[in-house]
């Protein structure tokens, strides 16, 4: 019986089959993967921007009370404001009287049906001088 030396056994055949579908399954989690956390960024990118929103607007408009503030950005993102001070050993002596607060914010929306979270939190100083107080002058101001 003669052998036959050209093309692939039916062995050789199965194993690349295998190889290949093993590759493709891999491939595909990766995909799946990619995907699913680019659908989380854009969460995290979404809130982000609206913490952005809100902060520029805190610090340009009236500052709140201290206490817990909240609110909704829409139907999906909702958020929690908690403005507090810090203890009096942290205050910081000034020659122009300021107030510093502690601003927390935590915005929470579903991804998938669970719930997600983010927090940002930043320190603001608030004047306390009366709006009718004249600024005092620099040295060296003519």
């Amino acid at each position: 019986m003669r052998r036959n030396d050209r093309g692939f056994s039916l062995l050789e055949a199965l194993a690349a089959m295998l190889l290949l579908a093993l590759c493709f399954g891999a491939l595909m989690h990766a995909a799946g993967a990619s995907m699913a956390l680019g659908l989380r960024s854009e969460g995290y990118t979404q809130a982000s921007l609206w913490a952005s929103g809100l902060l520029d607007r805190v610090f340009v408009a009236d500052f709140p009370t201290e206490g817990i503030h909240r609110g909704d950005f829409d139907d999906e993102y909702h958020w929690t404001m908690q403005v507090s001070s810090p203890p009096e050993e942290a205050a910081v002596r000034t020659s122009t009287p300021l107030h510093l607060y502690r601003v927390e914010l935590t915005v929470e929306w579903k991804e998938g049906g669970r719930p997600v979270s983010a927090r940002f939190v930043t320190v603001r100083t608030v004047s306390t001088r009366p709006a009718d107080t004249p600024t005092p002058a620099v040295q060296g101001d003519a």
